[in-house]
């Protein structure tokens, strides 16, 4: 079964028992690895497959997994959880969640929703979104309940309370929730907490790197009777700090499981020798990593990597669309090309010199099909026909289609549930309070759900979704509408799901079945291009959307000290660290040919800047035994990569704070920021951890200026 993996990878998977940390680099095979110790487990140790959890953070390398596990093994790998943590935990929630006073039929919500009761949040205690930014209270609270933790400042506390007032009373759960309850169950409930430690002894974890603190301490948990718990990771491929992501989990990991055993993947079997030297140099210069080297058998050539500086932006998309044109004359495949960057703002330039050549291209960066409006529109409608309380939902499709329901009305269900509680009932209390034609629109929906709910038990579930796309006009309203096919064709592809569940024979009703559908398309996070998307094209992507992913050609372009790294990360050691990371990450992107380029002259966010090469070419470049540059060798002369030269646009607005241009701050929560630009006591902040561009109440406390170094 293992002749055909490396010794190292022999000796990961044939340690069956106790605690165990694999350091698996980039292209080493971790996930071909982790499947076929699984298989061993199963078929050489004979261990239950019942009795093994495999985590994974993503629905694509679950079902990557688990195809390949089906191969090996067959039908041996029945009863095997392979699972996501969010997935996971929401099952166990299903089961569970009453301890905490929720109801089992909880909705998850996703990050549009969560934004918009944010905004009914700060409606309901009278603060200004413009000042109360919506995002950035999203973000407050991600990390707060990644953390475990609760605001300290008392307008924050105060949003933060509202804000989970809000969630509980309408039984909603946001992703950070189906991580922080499972830790209260378990912390809350030993019993609980037992019988999910009893059900898994062995516990196998994918990019341990990329877990938070909270994922980490109920893995902590259920392993902690078995003490079998296998993690993989790769500190150099932790690139998700901004999530809450804490690759000092390793570290913990080595303190909290002493007897642990290590080891080690090395050898890649993506990229050419040459290209690893230069990653390899990169990455080298990170104190806080591992001391590991990635090695290949394919040596490659002297032309493998690529580095050019050109004058400005313009000329940077020009030579980068013109070596793919010259390229793919021997390729034939545009599928083989990629270019990365580092944020949005430099992908413009890109597409417009693709859309001239008439290279197809897909841009990487759009969420699931099942996170569209359509898909979560007729999930709402089925929430609210398997619960008739569920107030969310209710709001939500009123009126779609059309029904001429409007907002004093629910303004007026909204005081009366206050009293009743029971949406339903409290339909049929508003009468007095609304004109007869709302109200009879209001009794014809109600009437509607409750035939459909009366269905439900009647039909399959494929044939139960058509009537319900049927009876509430939902199809009918797209088939009218210009331009829909694509959401008609997500409506039909969400049968699928649907039909799959029909034939589970693990899930007893007809109500589990659907709210198992809801589950699935809420946490489904792939992402899928932004545009519909051809069969052969050049993709275009962020690193963060390439992580796992490999091209024959990368373009890895925008790498200008200032832009990559971003200025607000150069003093910041452990932010500086992050970044090298992520450009490590898209430099291992490469097979046969990387290319890094950057421009001496780049117009980004309105203004002119002149830069230099990053820092990050400049380390990867002294990997390379034959390469030779100009501006190469005059960095080696002066040992450090020289200090930006800005062109900044003078322009005259009012400032009303002690703040200027270019100051540093801390945020509390979000952490450093340089500030870009001022208007009155607004000022717009670019952050260390997400690099993008927001506007803050410079006067807000939790805001502080940071002193340059050097300064008393």
């Amino acid at each position: 079964m293992l002749e055909s993996l490396n010794q190292e990878q022999i000796a990961a998977v044939k340690q069956v028992k106790g605690p165990v940390i694999v350091f698996a680099g980039a292209g080493s095979g971790k996930t071909r690895t982790l499947t076929y110790r699984i298989a061993y487990m199963i078929k050489e140790k004979n261990i239950p497959p019942f009795t093994i959890l495999a985590i994974t953070f993503t629905n694509k390398a679950t079902n990557e997994m688990k195809n390949r596990l089906n191969k090996l093994i067959g039908e041996d790998a029945n009863g095997l959880t392979v699972s996501t943590f969010h997935s996971l935990f929401a099952k166990i929630l299903r089961q569970e969640i009453h301890h905490l006073g929720y109801s089992r039929s909880f909705k998850i919500i996703d990050e549009d929703d969560q934004l918009s009761i944010i905004s009914e949040v700060l409606g309901r205690l009278n603060l200004d979104g413009k000042i109360y930014n919506p995002k950035r209270l999203q973000k407050m609270i991600t990390y707060y309940k990644s953390h475990n933790i609760k605001p300290q400042h008392p307008q924050d506390l105060q949003i933060y309370d509202a804000y989970e007032l809000y969630m509980q009373s309408n039984n909603l759960l946001d992703f950070d929730d189906l991580l922080l309850k499972t830790y209260e169950l378990f912390t809350s409930f030993p019993k609980v907490l037992s019988k999910y430690q009893q059900r898994y002894t062995y516990i196998l974890v994918d990019e341990f790197q990329d877990t938070n603190m909270i994922q980490y301490n109920i893995l902590k948990l259920l392993a902690e009777k078995s003490r079998n718990l296998f993690v993989v990771g790769d500190d150099d491929q932790s690139i998700y700090a901004f999530r809450g992501a804490d690759y000092t989990n390793i570290k913990k990991f080595r303190i909290d499981f002493p007897d642990h055993k290590q080891f080690y993947l090395t050898q890649n079997y993506r990229s050419t020798q040459v290209i690893l030297d230069g990653c390899n140099s990169l990455i080298k210069n990170n104190v806080n990593r591992e001391d590991t080297k990635l090695w290949s058998n394919n040596p490659g050539t002297n032309e493998d990597c690529i580095i050019r500086q050109l004058r400005n932006h313009l000329e940077e998309a020009d030579f980068v669309v013109g070596e793919i044109v010259r390229l793919y004359k021997d390729c034939k495949s545009y599928n083989d090309f990629a270019i990365i960057y580092r944020s949005t703002p430099l992908l413009r330039n890109f597409e417009l010199r693709l859309i001239q050549e008439n290279i197809p291209y897909r841009i990487y960066g759009g969420v699931s099909y099942l996170r569209r409006k359509e898909i979560k529109d007729i999930v709402c409608y089925l929430s609210l026909i398997i619960d008739h309380n569920d107030i969310f939902s209710f709001k939500r499709i009123i009126n779609v289609p059309r029904r001429g329901i409007g907002d004093k009305t629910l303004v007026e269900i909204d005081k009366l549930l206050l009293e009743e509680k029971d949406l339903f009932k409290t339909i049929e209390k508003v009468k007095d309070k609304i004109s007869p034609a709302r109200y009879r629109a209001l009794a014809d929906f109600k009437t509607m759900i409750e035939e459909l709910s009366q269905k439900l038990d009647e039909l399959s579930l494929v044939d139960f979704y058509d009537e319900v796309l049927d009876k509430t006009g939902y199809l009918q309203m797209l088939i009218e509408e210009e331009d829909t096919e694509e959401r008609i064709t997500n409506l039909m592809e969400f049968k699928s799901i649907l039909h799959q569940l029909d034939n589970d024979g693990q899930i007893a009703t007809s109500r589990e079945k659907l709210q198992a559908a809801f589950d699935e398309a809420m946490l489904s996070e792939e992402q899928t291009p932004l545009h519909k998307d051809p069969k052969d094209a050049v993709t275009l992507t962020t690193v963060h959307s390439a992580k796992g992913l490999e091209f024959r050609y990368v373009f890895f372009v925008g790498l200008d000290e200032g832009v990559f790294p971003s200025y607000g990360s150069m003093d910041d050691d452990e932010a500086l660290e992050e970044e090298r990371r992520v450009a490590y990450v898209g430099m291992t992107r490469a097979k046969e040919k990387l290319y890094l380029t950057s421009a001496r002259e780049r117009l980004l966010y309105g203004y002119t800047n002149i830069y230099r090469p990053s820092r990050f070419v400049l380390e990867f470049a002294r990997g390379l035994k034959h390469f030779q540059n100009d501006w190469l060798d005059e960095e080696e002369k002066e040992g450090k990569t020289k200090e930006v030269e800005v062109k900044v646009k003078q322009t005259t607005i009012r400032n009303d704070t002690d703040y200027k241009v270019g100051d540093k701050i801390l945020h509390k929560v979000y952490g450093e920021g340089t500030i870009v630009g001022i208007n009155n006591q607004i000022g717009f902040v670019v952050f260390v951890k997400d690099q993008k561009v927001a506007k803050f109440d410079l006067t807000h406390p939790s805001i502080t200026k940071l002193e340059k170094k050097g300064t008393n």
